[in-house]
């Protein structure tokens, strides 16, 4: 398969006036402004890359296979059939700036479901093992103000460039998801799998500390589900100690 980072990227880039997303249309014309709620504009932005994942699955000579289930692992499968098994996930992440800063990351998925041996379908389109490559595409945006976004409910077509944006400065990247991983989990209490915290560019260099994907398994893989659990190691230094290294 053609290298997807660079398809991607490209037909991303030749997308980015439509960025600007600003509202939910009706059939009569009626326009509500979005508003910066993070979970909608999450499904925004994967929208918004849906016309990309297909235009680069159609120059590569693949099918596009979306989830069916809620909180099923990845956003878009590009396969040449249910029996490939060398289908590639695509996996679309977006967060917003904090003020004052440029460095940013992201939740990248949980650690105790599909990548563990004896859960490979577990909230998974298809099995673990078939997949052959894991990217995401990341959005990074600064939050608008809100109490613009609050100030009217209701728009119409006529109306359109009157209708406040949620989101400015839209940044993204792609690139494999091993490569912008950490070695510390994201979410809180959550089993996820955290990314580095760093700058678009960092994201986009894939400045992660894993050596290779298969270092990145192997560690995810023996991660402690809490802090009790991880009595063995809780660092990637510590795990290549383990590992003699």
């Amino acid at each position: 398969m053609s290298d997807p980072r660079s398809l991607l990227i490209e037909e991303l880039a030749g997308l980015e006036p439509e960025f600007d997303v600003c509202g939910v249309a009706n059939r009569l014309g009626g326009i509500y402004p979005l508003g910066t709620d993070t979970k909608v504009l999450s499904t925004v932005f994967e929208l918004i890359s849906r016309p990309a994942v297909h235009a680069v699955a159609a120059s590569v000579g693949c099918d596009v296979v979306e989830p069916t289930a809620q909180n099923h692992y990845p956003d878009f499968t590009l396969t040449k059939g249910s029996e490939d098994p060398a289908k590639l996930a695509i996996d679309v992440k977006t967060t917003y700036r904090r003020p004052g800063s440029d460095r940013f990351s992201y939740t990248l998925g949980g650690y105790t479901s599909f990548i563990r041996p004896g859960n490979e379908r577990k909230n998974i389109v298809f099995p673990f093992s078939q997949y052959a490559s894991h990217w995401v595409v990341g959005f990074v945006y600064t939050r608008a103000d809100d109490e613009a976004n609050r100030s009217k409910h209701r728009y119409t077509l006529k109306e359109l460039d009157e209708i406040p944006l949620p989101f400015v400065d839209v940044e993204f990247f792609v690139n494999e998801k091993w490569k912008i991983a950490s070695d510390r989990a994201g979410s809180g209490n959550t089993t996820n799998i955290g990314s580095i915290r760093g700058t678009i560019e960092d994201f986009r260099e894939g400045a992660g500390p894993f050596e290779s994907e298969e270092e990145f398994l192997a560690y995810w893989r023996s991660y402690g589900r809490t802090a009790q659990e991880r009595t063995r190691f809780s660092s990637l230094d510590g795990f290549r100690q383990l590992q003699g290294r």
